[in-house]
């Protein structure tokens, strides 16, 4: 079983790596990361912000809108593409179990999208080293938090576009469906719940309740726990931040939930159906 799963992903690893998936996420996650670094030296405005707090901040937002796109991009086909090329027959006539073919495509577009995070979050630390001053245990644990759950997120949204590449029967429209869901967890909920929050009526909800409704987006829990205290001043949605109780552990609990239910829902759904 696991000889197979690891032959399937090995097969999806090296076409990340000849069609340049692989370099171009990399190249364009380290560019971007760098030039957000570099930015956060110039002044806050009036704000008593620390360099730390609005890197992490900064970085955290390129995350929580760049990396979700990377992972729907790369796996919106992963189940529908290889139906539409005719290849999903083939490689199904061999003993190859549906749960196992999936498992590896899943896990190497994981480590591709893991491999392009750590590596471009990684260059950040070539500019930092330039002045080591700045090195110390904070900066570098907020930064191995930040690449953590980041890897995390990523897992999320490539194990949605997996189900939505399973439900579908053509390529367009795991597109539409995938751009959706993108749109989304990105800016609708948060948009929804800030109407919530100034509403008359916010009394009504109580910290429970908050906490509930940040579990149904795995953005916000990303953003809760890659940010931490170090940006909750900065937060877009600082009412949010201020009263929620969801801890660390919880939120990365919460996380890997995301990962392995549309995961396991997609291994289902494949194994029923009909090609």
């Amino acid at each position: 079983m696991t000889h197979t799963i690891f032959t399937i992903g090995l097969r999806e690893l090296k076409n990340s790596i000849g069609n340049h998936y692989l370099l171009g996420m990399t190249f364009l996650l380290a560019m971007l990361a760098s030039a957000l670094v570099m930015l956060g030296d110039t002044p806050f405005g009036s704000a008593s912000a620390s360099p730390l707090s609005m890197q992490i901040t900064s970085l955290s937002s390129l995350s929580i809108f760049f990396i979700p796109l990377m992972a729907l991009f790369m796996s919106y086909d992963a189940i529908v593409g290889e139906y539409e090329q005719g290849s999903l027959l083939l490689i199904l006539s061999y003993p190859v179990k549906r749960y196992q073919f999936i498992l590896g495509k899943f896990f190497s577009n994981w480590l591709s999208l893991s491999i392009a995070i750590i590596f471009g979050y990684g260059s950040i630390f070539s500019l930092l080293f330039l002045n080591e001053e700045n090195i110390n245990i904070e900066l570098i644990n907020a930064y191995l938090t930040l690449i953590g759950t980041s890897i995390l997120l990523g897992g999320v949204f490539i194990a949605i576009a997996y189900l939505i590449s399973t439900l579908v029967n053509k390529r367009s429209m795991a597109i539409i469906y995938c751009i959706a869901v993108w749109l989304f967890f990105i800016i609708f909920f948060d948009m929804l719940l800030l109407i919530i929050l100034v509403n008359e009526s916010v009394y009504l909800i109580s910290a429970d309740t908050l906490n509930n409704l940040l579990l149904l987006n795995p953005v916000d829990i990303f953003r809760i726990v890659s940010i931490g205290e170090q940006g909750n001043n900065l937060l877009p949605l600082q009412a949010i931040a201020n009263i929620s109780t969801i801890s660390s552990f919880a939120s990365i609990v919460a996380l890997l939930t995301w990962i392995s239910l549309p995961l396991g829902l997609s291994i289902y759904l494949f194994k029923k159906k009909v090609l």
